[in-house]
């Protein structure tokens, strides 16, 4: 299951993922929620607290999700990922050589200091 947010600045995608996660919601609360932000900002913060193993995302899901990373690509900004795992931390550290803007990951008990980091404007 996946639910966006309340809280966070119009320019932050914020969800939660917990438990399965299908391709239809991620569509219809993620995709949508960012290719919105992208439209009406050009650059887009972002933050997602994983409380589910990515094995928990159906192969669609994961395949929209690295669609949606590409769409964008540019307009990626900050990155805030929440995971509670911390092998999908070291992960997304990793991607910062590859990905525009910056990924800072947080465990779970640090999720306040992610969501004051990913709240700041846009430059």
């Amino acid at each position: 299951m996946v639910a966006l947010m309340d809280g966070y600045p119009d320019h932050v995608v914020a969800y939660r993922a917990a438990g399965k996660v299908t391709q239809g919601e991620y569509e219809r609360v993620v995709m949508a929620r960012v290719n919105e932000v992208a439209a009406r900002y050009g650059k887009i913060n972002f933050i997602v607290f994983l409380e589910t193993g990515m094995e928990n995302y159906s192969l669609m899901a994961l395949f929209d999700y690295l669609k949606i990373s590409f769409k964008h690509f540019s307009k990626w900004n900050r990155m805030a990922i929440v995971p509670d795992q911390r092998w999908l931390r070291t992960l997304y550290r990793a991607l910062n050589l590859i990905v525009r803007g910056e990924i800072r990951c947080y465990p779970l008990a640090a999720s306040i200091k992610a969501t004051d980091w990913v709240s700041k404007p846009l430059p």
